[in-house]
């Protein structure tokens, strides 16, 4: 019967019908989402106050919105966070990838080798001739308070790719049976110039039409996108229809899209620093330094009026002195009647000045809580160190709080760095600006090996048993020499080389150390040989020169021998 009159509606009335199917299932998920927009405003409210919109009325609203902000602390850790992993992770000044194949033995290949290492420099150019580590910048703000962030990387005419933040709260996520998230509903407010030059006026709506005609260029307009898994896709078809990725714009008030089409890989990069079980949304440092937060800029404005009321305290006046003039003023002379015995101008409250040490001490506790949230001793340790620590505690110290991140830098790795690697890599490869690979290599997928300062630091954590191992068998070695036959010295170097970070063309190949090493051994050989050979011609030597008729050593061995 549901096909029948699918087949029977005119085309308008699919389109109309699709819509609608568009705006249930984003008022399903607004409903899902209610539950955290309290939260996420609240932590905006006290950590990033400009960064929170879950109103299409707040776009380009200048309203002060600082006004629960006191102390600065909790804005100085969340951008210490963010540049911290901008320049850990992802630094735009040195390599924070390298591309490897799954079969080391490929990558050993000189063709391969240029190959791959053409395609790293396009890549990085790409990057950065773009606005994409603006938007990473981004996306690390938004991640450390929010714990849930976007990232839209869309191909560009200009510079190729190009990176568009979206402000938390305004878009809904939903999360596929891996729950990885593949689909987004996004809100934004457009003027009428934005979406004539965005989408064709023959594609808007009649409202929005005849605002244009009319010249109401930047009046406002509501607009809907959504990117979900297309349910229809045809493998192998041209266009929109074999794309694995539906995409939509239409506007919120009206009935046909203005613009349909679709995307070969999921174009929005969302990034959760920690989640719990099946949750789409996740959570980061600012939950748990939210009640700091509070209590700190509480603290901040009880102790400056504590502070006020001690330099500038209310006072008590006596009443006979109503309407006579009184100076509380520094050096001022304050006259009262003869008759006002023990009637003085004095404070009415005495705060004790010590409780400002204690309301110190407190602000000092709730922002190293804060800062340690953020992580911000680590990212800070080397610069803020007072010079006591050892480079051991040093080490131990960085170890700790490494061990800490490794789960968010997994995070990171795969449901950020990988896909947004994949992503502009496809951009670049369908724009044909990607050499063609060898052919040993040919339709073989490439592996992103992470080369950033935290990725090393990561590495190096595996780098301590290494040396204790090779401390300690050094050590009994003194004792009995064959213990050394237990470590395979070749693999260990190999290993440590890994953890440090070495690039591979730092290390020769096994075939070339096998070759160095068998031309070692020829020419200890041969010098073995030449060595013989020379003392073999010294004994010759020594015989012919010896006489054989005197009555001496030889003479008396001959006669031994039967010789003489």
């Amino acid at each position: 019967m549901a096909d029948t009159e699918t087949k029977t509606q005119t085309p308008a009335q699919r389109v109309a019908e699709r819509i609608a199917g568009y705006r249930s299932r984003l008022a399903a998920l607004k409903t899902e989402r209610a539950s955290w927009l309290s939260v996420w405003r609240e932590i905006a409210q006290h950590q990033r106050p400009r960064a929170f919109r879950d109103n299409l009325t707040d776009t380009n609203r200048g309203d002060k919105k600082h006004t629960a902000i006191t102390n600065s602390t909790p804005l100085d850790a969340q951008r210490t966070l963010a540049a911290g992993m901008m320049s850990g992770i992802t630094s735009p000044s040195r390599p924070w990838f390298r591309l490897t194949l799954p079969d080391p033995k490929l990558n050993e290949l000189p063709a391969v080798k240029v190959w791959l290492a053409e395609v790293e420099r396009i890549l990085r150019d790409a990057m950065s001739r773009s606005n994409f580590y603006k938007g990473l910048h981004g996306v690390y703000s938004d991640l450390g308070p929010f714990g849930t962030t976007a990232m839209y990387v869309e191909e560009d005419e200009e510079d190729g790719i190009r990176t568009y933040n979206f402000p938390i709260g305004s878009y809904c996520l939903a999360a596929g049976p891996r729950g990885n998230i593949d689909c987004i509903f996004r809100e934004v407010r457009l003027t009428v110039s934005q979406v004539v030059r965005l989408f064709g006026l023959e594609n808007c709506s009649t409202s929005v039409q005849g605002m244009h005609r009319n010249r109401n260029l930047d009046s406002h307009v509501d607009v809907v996108q959504v990117i979900q898994p297309n349910a229809d896709v045809v493998p192998g078809q041209l266009g929109a229809g074999g794309m694995g990725w539906s995409s939509c714009w239409f506007e919120a008030n009206a009935d046909k899209p203005l613009r349909e089409a679709g995307y070969e890989e999921f174009p929005v990069m969302c990034p959760r620093w920690e989640v719990t079980g099946e949750d789409v949304y996740g959570f980061g440092p600012g939950w748990q330094a939210q009640g700091d937060c509070k209590a700190l800029q509480q603290l901040e404005k009880r102790g400056a009026q504590a502070a006020e009321k001690i330099v500038n305290p209310p006072m008590q006046v006596p009443a006979s002195l109503k309407n006579s003039p009184v100076s509380l003023l520094p050096g001022a002379e304050v006259y009262v009647p003869d008759t006002a015995t023990g009637q003085i101008v004095r404070p009415a409250i005495e705060i004790n000045p010590a409780a400002m040490t204690v309301f110190g001490a407190q602000k000092v506790e709730h922002e190293v809580r804060i800062k340690r949230a953020y992580f911000a001793d680590l990212w800070l340790m080397l610069s803020e160190s007072d010079g006591t620590m050892t480079a051991r505690e040093v080490i131990e110290r960085r170890e700790e709080k490494l061990l800490q991140l490794g789960t968010v830098l997994e995070s990171l790795a795969d449901e950020l760095l990988d896909p947004v690697i994949d992503r502009v890599l496809a951009i670049l490869f369908r724009r044909g600006l990607l050499p063609p690979p060898p052919q040993e290599i040919e339709g073989m997928e490439m592996r992103v090996e992470y080369i950033s300062i935290m990725a090393q630091a990561q590495k190096l954590l595996g780098t301590t048993g290494v040396e204790r191992l090779v401390s300690f068998v050094g050590g009994i070695a003194a004792l009995d020499p064959t213990v050394l036959d237990n470590l395979d010295i070749d693999a260990i170097v190999l290993q440590y080389a890994g953890m440090l970070g070495v690039p591979p063309e730092s290390v020769r190949p096994k075939d070339v150390i096998a070759a160095i090493r068998k031309a070692r051994a020829a020419a200890q050989a041969k010098m073995q040989r030449v060595a013989a050979e020379a003392e073999q011609a010294k004994t010759v030597k020594t015989l012919s020169e010896t006489d054989t008729e005197g009555n001496n050593a030889l003479t008396t061995m001959q006669r031994g021998l039967g010789v003489a």
